[in-house]
C-alpha cells in the first residue's frame, strides 16, 4: 500500500478545490481522509450556537431503503471559504447522519461553495453550479452557497439562470445547512431560501472614508451575519491533509480598500474570542496529526480591534489573554495564548527538533507590531514566513488604493522583519494597471521587485469592480498595457528567484521540509515543501529518487538543484550525511 497520497496541481488547488479532490486516488480510508473534531468552549456566542441547534435536532436524512443520504461539496475560493466547507461537512455529517461522497453519480444533495471577490471568480462559480447541474443525478438537489450569494443582485442572476439550482445560503447562514437540506428533502425546492431570501434583500449602506455615503446592493436581511463564526462547538472535518489544518480567527474586514468588495461581501471585522480560537487550536492538534496550523483572516492585524465597539467584549477578552498582554495587539496576545495552551497540554506538544509550525497568512504591512516581532523572535514555533499584501510601492497609487502604509513604511516593515528574522520568507501580492497607474508607477513599482528581493509574489491584474470606489476613477489602464505590465514584473520576480535557486543550489543548502505526497502525473517523485512554503500558493521542493520517507513527516534535505519555482532536494537519510 502506498503511503503517499495523490492531489491535484498547485494551480487547481488554489482555484478550485473541491473536496473530493483532497486525497483523490489515495489508498486511504474516508475516515483518514477527513478527520473529524469538536472543541469545546465556554464562549456565550458558542453555546447559544449549540442551543440552536440542538433545538433543530435533525433526524438523519435516508433513502427508501434506509441507506443514509449521500451528499457532495465542491469549495471554490480562498482558504476561508475552505473553511466554512469544513464546517458544513462537520454539520451534515453529525447532525444529519449523511455520508461524504467523491462521486457525483452517488451524490443525493450537492453544495457549491461559491466566491464572488471578483469578477473571474463569479464566472468560475457560474460554471461550477452549471457543471454540476449537467453532471449531478436528476433528482440530486443542489444547494448554492458562499460570498457570491450573500448580495442580492448575484442571487437574481443564480436564481434567473440557473433554474436547477433548488436552494441558496448566504454565508453566514451555513450553520442552517441542514435545515435547508431538510426543507429540500420535504419540498422538492426551498422555497423559503430561493424566493423569499430574495425578496428581502435589501440596500445597505457604507461608509467610504474622506469621500461620500456611497449605497449598494448588500446581503439579504436574513444574512446579516455574513459569515460563520460560532464554530467554538460545531464538528468540523478537516479536509486538508492530515498534517496541516486552517484556522480562522475572524471573518470581514475593517478597511476600506478602494480596489475591494470583501467588506460588502462579508460585512465589518468580526473575531473570534479568544477562548474559542484557543479550542479549536486544541481540538486541531489533538484530534488529528496536524503539525501546522495556519492562521486566516482578511487581516490577522486587526483581530480584535472590533471588540471595542462590542458589549460582550469582556467575554471575549478573557483571563488567558487579558492582563497580562496590556499594550500588546490583541493578535499577539492571542498568540500567547495559543502557545501557552501547548505549553500546558502534554498531547499538544512536539520534540524541540521538530516544533509545531504556526503559520501567519494575509498580515498587512501596518499591523507588524514591535511586540509581534518580539514574539516571532523569541518563540521558532511561530514560523519564519509572513504574508505581507503590498499592492503597490508607489505612494500615488498606494493613497488612490487608501492603503495605510508608504513605500518608505513599506521598505521600513521590510527591513525591520528580516533585521530581527534573518531566516524569514517573505511572500507578497502585487497589483498591476490601477486607475491612474503611469509607465513611471510602474517602473517604480519593477525596481522595488528588483531591490526588496522578496521569497515569493503573486502578481495580479486589476479588476474593475463595479461595487468598489475604484471604478469611478479616472485613468483606467487597457487590458493590453495591464498585461504587459503584468508580463513585465512576473519576469522581473522569476529573476529574483532564479537568483536565490541557484544560491541554494550552489552552497547545497540544508531545510526541514514536510513530505505532502506524490507529484501529480508523476508518482515516481515525491513532493514536500520547506517552512517558507505555504500549502496551494507557493512554491514545492521535489525529492530526488525513491528516499524511504512518510508523507505529513518532516526530514532533513539538502538543495541539488531546481525546476523553475521549484527547488529540487536530496532527503539526508544518515547521520554521516546530516551531520558531515
Amino acid at each position: 500500500m502506498s503511503a503517499f497520497p495523490t492531489f491535484r496541481s498547485r494551480l487547481f488547488a488554489a482555484t478550485t478545490r473541491p473536496i473530493w479532490y483532497v486525497y483523490s486516488g489515495a489508498n486511504l480510508p474516508i475516515e483518514t481522509q477527513f478527520r473529524r473534531f469538536k472543541s469545546s468552549t465556554s464562549a456565550s456566542g458558542s453555546r447559544r450556537a449549540s442551543q440552536r441547534r440542538r433545538q433543530r435536532s435533525h433526524p438523519a436524512l435516508q433513502q427508501q431503503d434506509d441507506r443514509p443520504k449521500k451528499i457532495l461539496f465542491q469549495s471554490l475560493g480562498c482558504p476561508r471559504n475552505f473553511v466554512d466547507t469544513e464546517v458544513m461537512l462537520g454539520i451534515t455529517v453529525a447532525e444529519g447522519n449523511m455520508e461524504i461522497t467523491q462521486d457525483i453519480n452517488q451524490a443525493d444533495v450537492v453544495v457549491v461553495n461559491t466566491c464572488g471577490f471578483l469578477e473571474s471568480a463569479r464566472e468560475e462559480s457560474r460554471t461550477a453550479i452549471q457543471d454540476m447541474i449537467d453532471t449531478k443525478k436528476s433528482h440530486s438537489k443542489l444547494l448554492v452557497t458562499g460570498c457570491m450569494v450573500n448580495l442580492k443582485r448575484q442571487q437574481e442572476d443564480i436564481l434567473t439562470n440557473f433554474p436547477g439550482v433548488d436552494a441558496i445560503l448566504p454565508s453566514g447562514e451555513i450553520d442552517s445547512v441542514m435545515d435547508t437540506i431538510h426543507r429540500l428533502d420535504q419540498n422538492g425546492k426551498d422555497d423559503q431560501s430561493t424566493r423569499t431570501r430574495s425578496k428581502t434583500s435589501h440596500s445597505t449602506k457604507f461608509e467610504d472614508q474622506q469621500h461620500s455615503t456611497t449605497t449598494v446592493e448588500g446581503p439579504s436581511s436574513r444574512g446579516h451575519r455574513k459569515s460563520f463564526l460560532e464554530a467554538g462547538d460545531t464538528p468540523r472535518f478537516l479536509a486538508t491533509p492530515p498534517h496541516y489544518a486552517y484556522l480562522k480567527i475572524a471573518e470581514g474586514c475593517r478597511k476600506q480598500c478602494s480596489f475591494c468588495i470583501i467588506p460588502k461581501l462579508k460585512g465589518r471585522l468580526q473575531s473570534k474570542p479568544v477562548d474559542q480560537v484557543v479550542d479549536e487550536f486544541q481540538g486541531i492538534l489533538q484530534h488529528g496529526t496536524a503539525k501546522e496550523v495556519i492562521l486566516i483572516a482578511q487581516d490577522l492585524g486587526d483581530y480584535g480591534k472590533d471588540w471595542q465597539s462590542r458589549r460582550h467584549s469582556e467575554s471575549s477578552q478573557n483571563d488567558r489573554s487579558g492582563s497580562k498582554g496590556h499594550g500588546k495587539s490583541h493578535l499577539t496576545q492571542l498568540l500567547e495564548a495559543m502557545l501557552e495552551s501547548v505549553d500546558q497540554s502534554t498531547d499538544s506538544q512536539s520534540p524541540e527538533d521538530d516544533p509545531l509550525w504556526i503559520r501567519l497568512l494575509y498580515l498587512y504591512p501596518d499591523e507588524i507590531t514591535p511586540d509581534l516581532l518580539d514574539l516571532m523572535e523569541r518563540d521558532p514555533r511561530i514560523t519564519r514566513y509572513v504574508d505581507l499584501p503590498i499592492q503597490h510601492s508607489h505612494d500615488d497609487i498606494l493613497k488612490a488604493m487608501r492603503r495605510k502604509t508608504t513605500g518608505d513604511q513599506i521598505r521600513e516593515t521590510i527591513l525591520q522583519l528580516r533585521q530581527r528574522l534573518p531566516d524569514i520568507c517573505i511572500r507578497t501580492s502585487l497589483m498591476v494597471g490601477f486607475p491612474g497607474e503611469t509607465e513611471e508607477h510602474f517602473q517604480h513599482l519593477l525596481e522595488f521587485v528588483r531591490e526588496q528581493r522578496l521569497d515569493n509574489v503573486g502578481v495580479f491584474v486589476y479588476s474593475n469592480e463595479e461595487m468598489a470606489y475604484s471604478s469611478r476613477l479616472d485613468g483606467h489602464v487597457s487590458e493590453e498595457v495591464k498585461q504587459d505590465r503584468y508580463d513585465r514584473l512576473m519576469q522581473a520576480q522569476w529573476s529574483v528567484v532564479e537568483e536565490k535557486n541557484r544560491k541554494w543550489t550552489a552552497e547545497r543548502k540544508r531545510l526541514r521540509v514536510v513530505v505532502e505526497g506524490l507529484k501529480e502525473g508523476d508518482p515516481s517523485t515525491i513532493v514536500g515543501r520547506h517552512a517558507g512554503q505555504c500549502p496551494d500558493i507557493d512554491g514545492q521542493v521535489f525529492l530526488e529518487g525513491q528516499p524511504r520517507v512518510f508523507a505529513g513527516e518532516r526530514y532533513w534535505v539538502e538543495v541539488t538543484g531546481y525546476d523553475g519555482y521549484d527547488l529540487i532536494a536530496k532527503v539526508l537519510e544518515d547521520k554521516e550525511e546530516l551531520y558531515g
